[in-house]
């Protein structure tokens, strides 16, 4: 009796594994083999500096970002991303014993790698490391309202780890946030006396190119012709 109970149990098991499969197949289409498009959007971006509490105050500052993208599709839910974009970061300071007030206007252009999983056609999440490379800098004194180079006070690279969440709307529209936090000190020797990591939070829209759907009517026509 318990046998036959247990073989029961266990074909009700698979059956309902394999309707939970279907129905799971069924929700996901073959996403384009290849994907690229273009975005911009706003970094709200801040820098932590390890230590400073006390000395000087850190706020956000908003700056643009734009690229463009290339996505290959492993299979059905991983893919790996590449970008290649111009973005804005830095921070406005304050120095607490001190009048000294700045924002320091950073461009990078930033190469983001990242691993993308999709288990749904309208939803990603994603994440993977970014270099990059400091194309300006720039200081902005709020006391004399006069902007100059700081370019030696930072390094040329930065390493940062990327991690976001995607929409992918189906007329070709994607919104996308991430959070991007540095790995090491963007500051030069011989610089400003602390450490700082670049932080940031990005909000992106984009357009998606998506060609291979020609491609897959073509196949099928062939197959028709062949029939």
């Amino acid at each position: 009796m318990k046998e036959k109970n247990l073989s029961v149990f266990l074909l009700l098991l698979m059956v309902n594994f394999t309707i939970v499969d279907s129905q799971t197949m069924f929700s996901r289409r073959f996403q384009p083999r290849y994907i690229f498009g273009v975005k911009a959007g706003v970094n709200v971006a801040s820098q932590y500096s390890p230590g400073s509490e006390g000395v000087f105050e850190v706020k956000s500052i908003a700056g643009i970002n734009a690229g463009g993208y290339y996505t290959w599709f492993l299979n059905r839910v991983i893919a790996v991303q590449t970008e290649l974009s111009v973005s804005v970061k830095g921070s406005h300071w304050m120095e607490n014993n001190y009048p000294d007030e700045a924002k320091d206007i950073l461009t990078y252009i930033d190469l983001p790698l990242i691993v993308r999983y999709q288990p749904f056609n309208l939803f990603n999440i994603h994440a993977g490391p970014q270099v990059s490379y400091l194309a300006k800098a720039m200081q902005y004194d709020y006391r004399t309202g006069l902007k100059g180079s700081i370019e030696d006070y930072y390094r040329p690279l930065d390493f940062c780890m990327v991690i976001g969440v995607e929409a992918n709307l189906p007329v070709n529209i994607d919104l996308t946030v991430r959070y991007v936090r540095g790995l090491a000190s963007v500051y030069a020797p011989g610089g400003y006396n602390y450490q700082s990591y670049n932080n940031y939070f990005q909000f992106t829209a984009g357009y998606r190119f998506e060609k291979e759907k020609k491609l897959q009517s073509r196949s099928k026509t062939n197959i028709r012709r062949q029939k």
